[in-house]
């Protein structure tokens, strides 16, 4: 859990992200939504592959591609802060075409497969809805996590 929070650290340093009073808000809302979800998400035994910051606005997306096997449960949590009413998260597959995404109409998304195949996908985030002022505080996390499949569980 330590080496999170410092990866948390080192990513808004590098960024830039920390300058501005209204920043700082946004973001430490951010990260106390994430130590509240990053500790229930390992508790349920998935390992944290990655967390993505990054800021939206009503219209654009921000997608990151991620390597997924077969055989592995995922979970990708996308969570907005004050500004984002509704965030969407979908996954796509090396063709571009949607394999999931999140049913939810509110500032959490999340979805939760098991591949059908390895491969590269495609991860994308956006504001569906903003909340008051366009562009007040539109930053978001997406924690993607992992766990094997249990053996019973995992095809023949």
């Amino acid at each position: 859990m330590r080496n999170l929070f410092c990866l948390l650290a080192c990513t808004l340093t590098l960024t830039g992200m920390v300058v501005g009073e209204e920043k700082k808000d946004a973001l430490t809302e951010l990260y106390g939504k994430l130590s509240a979800v990053s500790p229930k998400v390992v508790k349920a035994g998935y390992t944290i592959l990655h967390i993505e910051f990054d800021r939206l606005g009503s219209g654009p997306s921000v997608t990151f591609k991620r390597q997924l096997q077969k055989g592995f449960k995922y979970k990708i949590v996308g969570v907005g802060a004050q500004g984002i009413a509704d965030i969407e998260v979908k996954l796509l597959d090396s063709k571009n075409k949607v394999v999931a995404k999140d049913e939810g109409q509110d500032g959490v998304g999340i979805i939760n497969l098991v591949p059908g195949a390895s491969g590269t996908y495609t991860i994308r985030v956006a504001a569906a809805k903003m909340d008051g002022e366009e562009g007040a505080r539109p930053y978001f996390f997406c924690l993607v996590a992992s766990k094997p499949q249990k053996a019973e569980q995992t095809p023949p």
